[in-house]
Formats: structure tokens, sequence, C-alpha cells
């Protein structure tokens, strides 16, 4: 803790959308001080080299590497592969008393044998998976609560999982499909050919049809909540002309004695207790949502068919605002403490 008895947290990887999104939300978060953030690109540069719109907010200047030893959370924002190789000599230098949000997929699925078909490379450190905790507070709490370390989940995963983790809950099995739109900030701040303005403006693709990496953590979350079978998900994701969001639309063929009352009940038991989660009466928008760290769902049923739509930042509730939601949890502070505000109309 610093002196003034604030957390101590520092920030791995803090160049990019998902670093520049996390530290907006710990500047002004009231029981956390941001003691360090490192770049590899802008070492030495003040943060609004990367974030402009943190002009005036911080006097932090980007570290090549960060002291460890100095800081109570480390969050780590960096790119695929990085974290699984560097914890081991983190902890060795922190200790285990140092908490961990890791933002990357480096820590999400339980079995390492997943990761060379979904993410291209063997875990180097899979003796440490099963020390993460699966960070989606709403679905997995208890266990948030009793970790040090926190595996956040994907954006994708998130708009999926909590769209479908009630019919886990109340065992409706069988196929979805989901067809999910991201905004361009998912695809991080370095443009390619796919991301860049000119080719994605007033346009619309798919990709990794039906192999995105965020669909077994998914699967492995909605199997734990539901004791065993749970929905097979086939998913295409889509890239959406927009900077920020995902709208998530999810269809099943259920018993004909789903109704759309019996689903919405489902829904409202499911989140009852759930600050972040707003259940809606028609299809969400993503206007209502971006810059926030909500998610609005939409859930119904009809003659043997359902649909839940989901909606969210993919920037906020999507990655650096549940990060801020699980040291909340982490630590026994107010889930909302720092995220407690709206998000941008229009």
């Amino acid at each position: 803790m610093s002196g003034n008895g604030r957390l101590r947290v520092g920030i791995e990887g803090g160049a990019g959308f998902i670093g520049g999104e996390l530290l907006r939300l710990l500047l002004g978060h009231p029981k956390v001080e941001v003691a360090s953030i490192s770049s590899g690109t802008y070492p030495g540069r003040p943060v609004f080299a990367a974030h402009p719109n943190l002009r005036g907010r911080t006097d932090l200047r980007f570290s090549p590497a960060l002291r460890y030893e100095a800081l109570d959370c480390l969050f780590l924002a960096g790119g695929p592969g990085e974290a699984m190789s560097s914890v081991p000599s983190i902890l060795a230098r922190a200790g285990a008393r140092l908490r961990l949000v890791d933002l990357s997929g480096d820590f999400r699925l339980m079995d390492s044998g997943l990761y060379p078909k979904w993410y291209g490379r063997e875990h180097a450190s899979p003796g440490l998976l099963h020390s993460f905790a699966y960070g989606l507070p709403e679905l997995n709490r208890p266990a948030i609560r009793r970790s040090r370390r926190i595996a956040n989940p994907g954006c994708f995963a998130t708009a999926m999982a909590l769209a479908l983790g009630p019919l886990a809950k109340g065992r409706v099995s069988g196929s979805v499909s989901v067809t999910a739109v991201t905004g361009s900030s998912g695809s991080g701040a370095v443009p390619s050919s796919v991301t860049h303005h000119p080719t994605r403006h007033s346009n619309m693709r798919a990709y990794k049809p039906l192999s995105h990496q965020h669909v077994p953590e998914v699967d492995q979350l909605l199997r734990k909540l539901a004791g065993g079978k749970a929905p097979a998900i086939s998913m295409v994701p889509l890239s959406g002309p927009f900077s920020r969001g995902i709208y998530a639309v999810c269809q099943a063929e259920v018993s004909k004695t789903w109704t759309a009352k019996a689903v919405k009940a489902l829904f409202q038991t499911a989140y009852k207790d759930c600050r972040f989660i707003r259940l809606v009466d028609e299809p969400p928008s993503l206007n209502a949502v971006n810059g926030s760290n909500h998610c609005d769902i939409y859930a119904t049923a009809l003659e043997g068919r359902l649909c839940v739509i989901s909606a969210l930042d993919n920037l906020v509730k999507g990655a650096s605002g549940q990060a801020v939601q699980n040291l909340n949890v982490m630590m026994g502070w107010r889930e909302d403490a720092g995220l407690d505000f709206a998000g941008c109309f229009p």
C-alpha cells in the first residue's frame, strides 16, 4: 500500500487501447494509486503521447520496465504470449503476495493442451494455469474473491458468456449459433490491411468463422455452470465499421415450454444482484453501453426458438472495465468502485 493507504498498481504494456482505457479508469479509482506504467514503444515519454485524452490528467511517463516488488497489483496488458512467459519471473521477483490481472488470453484456458489449437503456441507456464480464476464476476464471483490471480475474459467471450450463462444454469443444452459484430478498436492500436479505416469504413466482413479463440473459454465456463453438458457454440465474428462495441446475437432451438416470460424470469434470477447487467425489453443499442461497464441483454423465445442479444463496450466491460471490476471483487471493495458512471449517448 502507498503512504496514503491506496493500493499501488502497475500496468505492463500500457500504450495500447486497452492499456489506455485501463489507465483512464484507474486514475479515477478512489482506492488505487497508479504507481507506474510501461511501454516498449514510448519509454520515457508522457502517457498522453499514446493516449491524448489523458493530457493534463496525470504526470505519469512510460517506463521501459516496472519494479514489481514495489507494487500491490499488476495489470498485464501486453500482447499474446507475453504474460505466460513473463509471469514466473515476475512472481520470483515480487513474491506470491502480488496480485495479477492478466488481460491477454494467456491464462484463460485451464487445459494447456488447448493452446496450440486456439492460440497457435504451446503454453510456457502450464503449471500456473489453475492458479488463475476466470474473471467474469457475474458468473464466477466466489472464485474471484478467493483468488490473487485473475484471467480477464476476452471481449467476445464476455458478450457470449453473459448471454448464455443463464441458459447453462437453466440446463438448456443443444446448439447455439452466435453472430457477433465488433468495433475496430478490438483489433488493437496498430492498423493492418483489414483494420485500417479506409478498408473498414462502410464495410463488413466475417473472420475466423467457427474458429475464434474466445469460444473455448466460454465452453469451459458454460460446462462449469451447467455441471456437465452445456450449449455448444458455433460463432461467426464480424468486423463492424465502427470504433467501439460488441453486438452479439445468439439463437438456439429449445423446447416449446420455454416461453418469452420463462426466459425473462431465468435472466432476472441469474442477474438479480449484478450491478452492471441491464435486462432490457427490446433489442439493445451499442450507443447505450459504449463508454461504460454495462452489458445490456435482451432475451426472448417463440415456438421453440430462443434469442438472446447482448451489447457491451469491448474496451470497458469487454476488457479494462472488467479488469477493474475484478480488482474490486478480489479486494472486497464495492464492485462499482471507479466504474460508477453511465456511457455516452448518442
